[in-house]
């Protein structure tokens, strides 16, 4: 489930209060600057000051030209790990595109694993992937992990502003109320394809020749692939707008639900079914 920065560093803020803090944390789903610039904003938040030049505070990213985190970086965040903090309550260590460190024969990782195992009491690690699955398994499962919905917004959608609204005023936990929000969607991805294959069909028309269409008929292909994407991350964004300052459980289902009809569309299943099934869910009524 995919969380916007901002209510990240919330859910971060009110872990430090209330000391419910996980060891290891994994932030992916955005563009490595993206991550990079979270997590070191996560950072400042937990030991309440500037980073630039602060004992407690470590990063960890590729060297070399080969870009890969060596064991010799590891073993020397270990050994700043171990000692107490100078200044802060805790110490914060941020690795950076951590799946290079899990490039064959991932010595790196695997030296790691102590730590992610057993951190010092004193520390905490916030590692950033944009590919998490290239990091090891062993990795993955030791750290609690954020989706983050990336900062930039998707290209304007025509129509995009009604589906919001209509989408947001059949929000009744009913299974009518959930068939309407599968009809609204099911009728605004066929209105955009039959809107991009009228455009595509007058490139064609513009540009003679089989391998000109064949060329068409795959960028279309891609074309509507990629703005069903951005329809669905519109209306993950509109959700977590309506949350306001709170985490509502419905709010949490529904960003939940239509990410996983984001995978359900990526893996070919059938669109009638996958949107139906995630607006029910939306609902609470699987």
């Amino acid at each position: 489930m995919p969380f916007p920065p901002s209510r990240v560093e919330e859910l971060f803020q009110t872990a430090a209060k209330e000391g419910r803090l996980a060891h290891a944390y994994l932030l992916t789903g955005a563009p490595p600057a993206e991550l990079e610039s979270l997590g070191k904003g996560l950072a400042a938040n937990l030991l309440d000051a500037d980073l630039e030049g602060h004992p407690d505070f470590f990063v960890l990213r590729p060297e070399s030209k080969s870009r890969r985190v060596s064991i010799a970086q590891v073993r020397s965040l270990e050994h700043s790990l171990s000692r107490r903090p100078h200044k802060a309550p805790l110490k914060v260590a941020l690795i950076l595109e951590a799946e290079r460190m899990c490039l064959p024969p991932a010595e790196a990782a695997n030296a790691f694993l102590k730590t992610l195992e057993e951190p010092p009491d004193h520390s905490l690690l916030i590692l950033t992937s944009d590919r998490p699955e290239q990091l090891l398994p062993t990795v993955r499962s030791r750290c609690l992990t954020f989706p983050i919905l990336p900062d930039k917004h998707p290209a304007p959608i025509e129509g995009i502003d009604e589906l919001t609204r209509l989408w947001a005023e059949s929000s009744e936990p009913t299974p009518l109320a959930a068939y309407r929000r599968a009809s609204i969607l099911q009728s605004f991805l066929l209105s955009t394809r039959d809107r991009l294959n009228a455009q595509s069909e007058q490139e064609v028309e513009d540009e003679e020749g089989d391998e000109n269409e064949s060329a068409q008929s795959a960028s279309l292909a891609g074309q509507l692939v990629r703005v069903r994407e951005d329809i669905i991350t519109h209306l993950i964004r509109s959700a977590w707008s309506r949350a306001q300052s709170s985490l509502r459980p419905e709010i949490v289902r529904e960003v939940d639900s239509l990410e996983k009809l984001r995978l359900a569309l990526a893996r070919n299943i059938d669109p009638t079914l996958a949107i139906e099934v995630s607006c029910l869910r939306i609902a609470g009524l699987t």
